[in-house]
């Protein structure tokens, strides 16, 4: 896991080189726009998105608040729309549930609250 450190406003590891030395080529962007637009451009910068990996995110972005000269490697970004699952009548995946707490908790502990 790549783990962004939102008050530096970077990531805790060197992206290009954790990247390009991992068969990982999916990288998931759970974050609010905000951080979303800065890991991108961090990304983008270290010629980690494009061809090679497929991005997927959470939030909205405008391709076009991006350098036209990335415009090729913005192709292929996927965005999924989180979504309660009650709103639209959906059981909810209480396993996938616990395992995103544990990972909260590990991981930003600092921000983690107990599950009522």
């Amino acid at each position: 896991m790549i783990l962004f450190d939102i008050a530096k406003r970077s990531f805790r590891v060197d992206l290009k080189n954790t990247l390009m030395n991992s068969p990982t080529r999916i990288i998931i962007v759970w974050a609010e726009t905000v951080y979303t637009y800065i890991i991108l451009e961090e990304a983008l910068q270290a010629n980690v998105v494009g061809p090679h990996f497929t991005w997927i995110l959470s939030s909205h972005v405008s391709l076009n608040s991006f350098n036209i000269a990335y415009k090729d490697n913005l192709i292929g970004m996927i965005l999924i729309e989180p979504t309660v699952g009650s709103v639209i009548n959906a059981p909810y995946n209480m396993t996938l549930l616990n395992e995103a707490y544990k990972i909260w908790q590990e991981y930003e502990n600092e921000t983690y609250t107990e599950p009522k």
